[in-house]
């Protein structure tokens, strides 16, 4: 266990006393319990005096068994290197704890979750309009509530749908969407702007809602839910599939052999590099660099050889199992393997000196959708997005998962928080990452590669979280009796990140507004799991 972990509990015991209970801890997270009237004096403790980040929050419905939700809080303190999770109980007719958001902005979305599928209204919360519920949804349907059965479907109704964002003063209405800054989708965002300046923003997104946290903890056992994770997104998929395994090792408390959390590493440094190239050309065609645009999709064709020589899938699926992965690394594939990786670097390298000659486009993305780093802060934002604000943040360093503690990651940070450093920080992990899998490669033991007999002990609280190619991707696990869990959260980097393009959008260009979003690497995806 971490040293400072003792401090923590003794900076909340100092200040709220026996108000405070220990409900347990591991090496990676401790779990607190407190009265529902404290929660938001300790969230502002735990972010101003501890320097804590919010994560999200999750209700458990425990009406059938206890009576009431519990609704559970969790908080990244990245220099402790541990997870801080603040249980509270709420009884059913009065499920109205005091919202957060007003001393943690970025808390704003998990709060409108929160409302939208379990039923919990925070109190004084600045905006509770509908959030993840379709517009025609009926109101008093949540659907993680343990009654609502995973395949009923309301009859819909009119006026369900959210209204506008009050619109600043003097500003004309711009629909964007659903063509969307890289790719269709069904979400957009209205712009609020002036003369040619964008004033404000406002998201209405969710449309794809798939219910895959609902699916969780009602018709999916434990080793069905990695291949149902690692389909979230083409992106991110492994990276989803490893979290919630490692969620699940950690509350069995398995050790998982070596060798496989090198693979591990291995299949995530790969799927950094796929999403990145994917990123760049969708960048690239965005601002008409049609021959950038090509070489990108040569690039992700040498990406996509690397999963499928050591996955037979050309998009990783099936590779993750609870106590490891499913299949080794063959001996003979090893010299193809480094081959293709010069391969990679060759391409990208051709690239990356291409765009040093694309003098205009970086002049255009400079000082462009600056966020300074206290904004960056109070809304939570994670990954390269705040790491481009000056914000040391990276899940392989603050809570190292796989085999990264036996790696040499120099974290990249920038502190211009414009455009320019978040496109920048993305361009140097994909260099990044191509060091990363040589190295891993070569420090790789041998030995087993996964575990057999695994077995999971009912009502224990676990949280992994994982670098993703969008950021810090977490899973929030509480075990069950059922071979399933009761609770399984998923909190996306995209989803704590859009929270921030109103602010980030104020004064650019509607010119620009596309590219910004875009440096921000959005994974919709991810966000409408």
């Amino acid at each position: 266990m971490e040293a400072p972990l003792p401090e923590l509990i003794k900076s909340l015991k100092e200040s709220f006393a026996e108000q405070i209970t220990l409900d347990s801890i591991t090496p990676s997270a401790v779990y607190i319990k407190t009265d529902a009237s404290l929660i938001k004096n300790i969230s502002e403790h735990i972010a101003v005096k501890l320097k804590g980040r919010f994560i999200t929050c999750a209700a458990i419905d425990y009406r059938k068994d206890r009576g009431n939700f519990t609704v559970a809080y969790l908080f990244s303190l990245d220099k402790a290197k541990t997870f801080l999770c603040i249980k509270i109980d709420l009884d059913p007719p009065d499920a109205h704890p005091d919202s957060i958001t007003p001393v943690i902005p970025g808390a704003n979305w998990a709060e409108r979750e929160l409302k939208d599928m379990s039923g919990i209204i925070p109190q004084g919360h600045p905006d509770l309009r509908r959030l993840i519920l379709a517009d025609d949804w009926p109101e008093g349907e949540h659907p993680l509530r343990r009654d609502f059965s995973f395949d009923y479907k309301p009859a819909s109704v009119s006026g369900g749908a959210p209204g506008l964002k009050s619109p600043p003063a003097s500003t004309t209405l711009l629909p964007l969407g659903s063509f969307y800054g890289q790719k269709e989708i069904t979400t957009y965002l209205n712009l609020f702007v002036y003369a040619e300046k964008v004033v404000d923003a406002d998201y209405r997104g969710f449309y794809n809602h798939r219910g895959l946290e609902k699916m969780g903890d009602s018709v999916l056992n434990y080793n069905q839910i990695p291949f149902v994770a690692e389909r979230i997104c083409a992106c991110c998929g492994f990276s989803h599939s490893t979290c919630y395994c490692q969620a699940i090792e950690s509350a069995a408390q398995l050790e998982v052999p070596p060798r496989a959390k090198f693979i591990r590493t291995l299949l995530l440094e790969i799927e950094r590099l796929y999403s990145h190239s994917l990123w760049l050309a969708s960048m690239c065609n965005m601002e008409g660099l049609t021959s950038l645009f090509i070489k990108c999709l040569a690039l992700q064709q040498s990406i996509i050889d690397l999963s499928q020589l050591l996955t037979g899938n050309r998009i990783i699926f099936g590779m993750n199992i609870i106590g490891g992965v499913r299949k080794d690394i063959e001996g003979k594939n090893q010299s193809h393997l480094h081959k293709l990786i010069d391969h990679a670097e060759r391409g990208l390298k051709v690239i990356l000196e291409s765009l040093q000659g694309k003098l205009s486009l970086f002049s255009r993305m400079r000082g462009v959708s600056t966020l300074p780093n206290s904004d960056t802060q109070r809304y939570c934002v994670v990954g390269q997005t705040a790491r481009a604000s000056g914000v040391e943040t990276d899940v392989r360093i603050d809570h190292p998962y796989a085999a990264y503690e036996s790696l040499s990651i120099d974290p990249i940070y920038r502190g211009e928080g414009d455009n320019l450093a978040r496109i920048s920080i993305r361009l140097d992990e994909m260099t990044q990452s191509l060091s990363l899998m040589r190295e891993t490669l070569e420090k790789m033991p041998e030995g087993e590669i996964n575990l057999r007999g695994v077995k999971i002990p009912p009502h224990t609280d676990s949280i992994s979280a994982v670098e993703s190619p969008k950021g810090e991707t977490v899973h929030y696990v509480l075990t069950g009796e059922s071979n399933r869990p009761l609770r399984w959260k998923i909190m996306t980097a995209t989803f704590l990140n859009l929270q921030i393009i109103p602010l980030m959008l104020r004064g650019t260009s509607i010119a620009d507004a596309r590219i910004s979003i875009n440096s921000i690497d959005p994974c919709f995806s991810c966000t409408e799991h």
